[in-house]
């Protein structure tokens, strides 16, 4: 009995390790983490992050509190902004200088018919303007949990438009949305779309430096095994380079700040603290 019980752990130990191995292409350049630091607990779910020139912003998902957390580059919430808006399932942040744009579209179980974008201004937080989004082709009594593709996590402002990255689990095509802010309901359809990368795409922001996309995510199973990555994408949505990120589990937010470092914050697993690191590409 001893020796069965070991062959199905075994089994299943294997079983598990495979599900969520990915085979990465060989990049053209490299990856190096400079600094890992953990978070405080009140940003255990931390999910979007966005780059500012003396720290980031960041916010918590699915039902916590409306709040908007800004934090050094050392890790420390240095102070909290609490909004007149209900935290549904937050998901991501970016801004430009008038305006937060917080992402309430949370949807992995693919039960909401429509989300929202809030867009916050700075001067004047109680400001605020909803923009609600339906997706084309969603019939949320169709959808089956973590196997469809009417999900985001991910949205950055550039060129003045914002673009909202669909988590796609059933395709694994990124879809990508252009928002219009002027409209307070619309129906988004895709205008462009990422194939290769490895897993759902969980954060985004844009490098103006090199002038691409840096994106996160993974693949995952229900075991609470992650395969973890960081990529690079053209602004044609063409994916350039792919790293993993192997010490790491469910990241969430990823941004870029104005010396080209990359930043990006874990959510807590068990067996791990939130944490927020930064690292750097460098040619081989």
């Amino acid at each position: 009995m001893n020796n069965l019980y070991r062959f199905m752990a075994l089994s299943l130990a294997l079983l598990l390790f495979t599900a969520c191995a990915v085979n990465y292409p060989t990049p053209l350049a490299s990856l190096k983490i400079d600094t890992m630091v953990t978070l405080p607990d009140e940003l255990a779910e931390t999910s979007g992050l966005f780059c500012e020139e003396e720290g980031m912003v960041s916010l918590n998902d699915s039902g916590n509190a409306p709040l908007i957390f800004h934090v050094n580059y050392q890790g420390e919430v240095t102070k909290r902004t609490r909004l007149a808006l209900t935290n549904k399932d937050w998901e991501a942040i970016t801004a430009d200088p008038d305006f937060y744009y917080i992402a309430d579209v949370g949807n992995n179980k693919g039960k909401r018919e429509q989300v929202e974008i809030h867009k916050v201004n700075r001067s004047n937080v109680n400001d605020i303007k909803t923009i609600t989004l339906k997706y084309a082709g969603n019939n949320a009594d169709n959808n089956i949990p973590y196997a469809h593709d009417f999900d985001s996590e991910a949205m950055v402002k550039l060129d003045n438009k914002l673009l909202l990255f669909s988590k796609s689990w059933r395709t694994g095509i990124t879809h990508i949305y252009d928002v219009n802010e002027a409209e307070p309901l619309q129906t988004l359809r895709p205008f462009a779309s990422i194939e290769g990368l490895p897993g759902v795409v969980t954060g985004v922001d844009f490098d103006e430096l090199q002038q691409r996309f840096v994106i996160t995510g993974y693949k995952s199973d229900p075991f609470g095994n992650f395969a973890t990555f960081l990529a690079q994408v053209s602004k044609a949505f063409l994916l350039l380079d792919i790293w993993p990120l192997d010490e790491y589990k469910q990241v969430e937010g990823v941004c870029v700040d104005g010396q080209g470092l990359y930043w990006f914050s874990e959510e807590a697993t068990e067996g791990r603290r939130a944490s927020l690191s930064s690292a750097r590409v460098e040619a081989n």
